[in-house]
């Protein structure tokens, strides 16, 4: 019934990975965690998403004999906000939602972000499901526990691990993507190629058109072992107690800020993309990475059709500010993840400002 299972010490979360496993969501829902009959299940999606997918999920629910209340947002990154959270709460109190239920969220990475957040905090904690239609959320976002809603000064800034007691991931959905949201998603995949194995970047490398015309075959497999690299972080460090989940953060550190910085008019994979390219820059200044190896990372990055310099630059102060904002400073050192080669990452401290300005100063024309 499942595809694959990540085991933490808080608990369990069951992964399924096949088309039309949207319809088969009652059933996953109720073997991965023990609900009465006619339990309530809060789905939470963005109205878009609701439209193309919504009813699919609404019924599967139902059929198991679940009692859905449905709750819509705004789609875009607004909606990962304090006010777009205290909606969701008002809702659950004035349909006096008990800690006995399960809030579903049916979207991307906002969506998820935000209904995760929700489910960490009401009553201190209820279950969570994720059914992800984006390509970024089924091979990231709906991964580990990350939860959070963002503030005008940064992303992410509050928020939770809170681990889905079930992700529900139906390749059939991405169908309904443009382009640029399934390349979006590819810079996700290749991001946990560069930190994790030399041979699922070549992969990429191999089946790039197959990959980005999202054949059935390779699209599962593409799902599948992103969400098998992650996973396999993620169990050794639910947390960020180690150090060994502050890999997945590779490209995300300039990232953010150029996401955070341009008004998220680019994609999160787009910034992770030119966030990516900047480390590589890095990692070659610092003398730790091969040129040729940052200018395969460049061709594969344009092969997904994702950015690898700004079309329009942003005020580096602007950049800089964003980043002190960062949760991966600390002390007033950055913790920068960069590249000695692909599938061998490192973490350096206290990297310096002109560093990261330089870095960043060579995405912009």
């Amino acid at each position: 019934m499942f595809d694959h299972r990540i085991e933490f010490n808080t608990g369990i979360t069951e992964i399924a990975v096949r088309s039309n496993a949207l319809a088969e969501a009652g059933e996953l829902l109720r073997h991965a965690c023990a609900l009465p009959a006619g339990a309530r299940i809060v789905l939470v999606s963005d109205k878009r998403v609701a439209a193309l997918h919504g009813q699919r999920l609404s019924e599967a629910l139902r059929q198991v004999g679940f009692n859905v209340l449905e709750h819509l947002v705004e789609p875009g990154e607004k909606s990962k906000s304090l006010e777009a959270a205290g909606d969701l709460y008002r809702f659950l109190a004035q349909n006096t939602v008990p800690r006995d239920t399960a809030i579903v969220a049916l979207g991307g990475g906002v969506v998820s972000d935000l209904a995760g957040f929700v489910a960490a905090t009401w009553m201190r904690g209820v279950r969570f499901v994720v059914c992800p239609t984006t390509l970024e959320s089924a091979i990231d976002a709906s991964i580990g526990g990350k939860t959070a809603i963002n503030l005008p000064e940064a992303k992410n800034l509050i928020g939770a691990f809170h681990q889905p007691v079930l992700v529900v991931i139906d390749p059939s959905c991405l169908d309904t993507l443009e382009v640029r949201d399934v390349s979006a998603g590819l810079g996700e995949s290749v991001k946990h190629a560069l930190i994790a194995s030399e041979e699922f970047l070549a992969w990429h490398e191999c089946h790039a058109d197959a990959i980005l015309g999202l054949d059935d075959s390779l699209t599962v497999e593409l799902i599948l072992r992103n969400v098998q690299i992650k996973s396999g972080i993620v169990e050794e460090d639910e947390r960020e107690q180690t150090g060994r989940r502050v890999l997945l953060n590779f490209g995300h550190t300039i990232g953010h800020a150029i996401e955070a910085c341009c008004g998220f008019t680019l994609r999160h994979g787009e910034c992770v993309a030119l966030g990516m390219t900047a480390a590589c820059h890095l990692s070659h200044t610092m003398g730790i990475l091969d040129r040729a190896v940052v200018a395969r990372v460049e061709a594969i990055l344009h092969r997904f059709g994702l950015p690898t310099s700004l079309a329009e630059p942003i005020d580096s102060d602007l950049i800089m500010t964003a980043l002190r904002h960062d949760k991966k400073i600390h002390s007033g050192a950055t913790h920068f993840v960069l590249l000695e080669g692909p599938g061998r990452p490192v973490v350096r401290n206290g990297v310096s400002d002109q560093a990261i300005l330089e870095a960043y100063e060579s995405l912009c024309p």
